[in-house]
């Protein structure tokens, strides 16, 4: 990874959370049990911001980018995954941070016959926008924001 592209994706970070109230901010170990734990902390930390049908998006959207977080990152059981959770006017900002690497991007799959492969087509279809960066010394980060409706 060059240097340009370490201090663009510093900068996308940066960007991306100017101006949003960082809500909270927790981590979990690369299990898979932290993709519920993750998913029930997030809708306690936003449950006085959005609506309920908000707070049932944001749980799916939660649950598939930490599970993919889990199953196709460098992080493994002893390594943690960083959720943080953002509020700027209507805007929520949810950012997952797993160990990644420069070479395993996220990325939407066709969608196929199988029962895998759609968490990043959904959280594509139901989110305002989603995005990742990777830095050297933080991580790869997946983030997607909404509506607080």
């Amino acid at each position: 990874m060059t240097r340009e592209s370490v201090y663009a994706a510093f900068e996308a970070m940066v960007k991306r959370w100017a101006g949003l109230r960082v809500l909270g901010q927790r981590s979990f170990y690369g299990v898979p049990q932290s993709a519920g734990r993750a998913r029930k902390w997030v809708v306690g930390v936003l449950s006085a911001h959005a609506s309920t049908e908000v707070l049932e998006t944001v749980e799916l959207l939660v649950s598939e980018v930490v599970t993919n977080a889990i199953l196709h990152s460098d992080a493994g059981p002893d390594e943690v995954i960083t959720v943080r959770v953002g509020l700027r006017d209507d805007l929520l900002l949810i950012e997952v941070i797993d160990g990644g690497s420069v070479f395993n991007v996220p990325a939407m799959r066709p969608a196929d016959d199988g029962l895998s492969g759609r968490g990043l087509t959904w959280v594509n279809s139901l989110s305002s926008g989603w995005g990742t960066d990777y830095d050297p010394d933080i991580g790869r980060a997946v983030w997607f924001h909404l509506a607080a409706g």
